[in-house]
C-alpha cells in the first residue's frame, strides 16, 4: 500500500504566491516504516526530496528555513513514532553542530 504525502510549503512560509508546482508530493510504501533500517532510508529519501524541492521554491537565504519547515511538516504527516524520533535526533544533531559553530565564531 502506498501513502502519498502533500505539503504546501508556501502556506507554512512567507512565500507571496504559490501554484500547483509549489506542492510537495512524496510517495512511500507502508513497508518503508517496517524497521529501523527502512525508516532511516525513508528519512534520507525525504531529506533529499525536500532539499531538492526547496531549491526550486526559494532563494538561497531561505533555503534552510524551507527545508526545516517542510521536512518537519512531512514527518508529522507520516504519524510514525520511529520516523519522528529519527527526525528529532537528526534535528538535535544539526542544531548542536550549528550551536558549536556559533560558539566558535565560525
Amino acid at each position: 500500500m502506498k501513502k502519498t504525502i502533500l505539503a504546501i510549503a508556501a502556506a507554512m512560509m512567507s512565500v507571496p504566491a504559490f501554484g500547483a508546482s509549489d506542492i510537495f508530493l512524496f510517495e512511500a510504501n507502508v513497508s518503508d516504516l517496517e524497521n529501523s533500517g527502512s525508516v532511516a532510508q525513508l528519512y534520507e529519501r525525504l531529506n533529499e526530496a525536500v532539499s531538492d524541492y526547496c531549491v526550486e521554491l526559494v532563494d538561497a537565504p531561505q533555503l534552510e528555513a524551507c527545508r526545516t519547515e517542510v521536512l518537519a511538516a512531512i514527518v508529522v504527516q507520516f504519524d510514525s513514532e520511529a520516523l519522528t524520533h529519527l527526525h528529532e535526533v537528526a534535528t538535535r544533531a544539526t542544531g548542536s553542530q550549528n550551536m558549536a559553530s556559533l560558539e566558535n565564531g565560525s
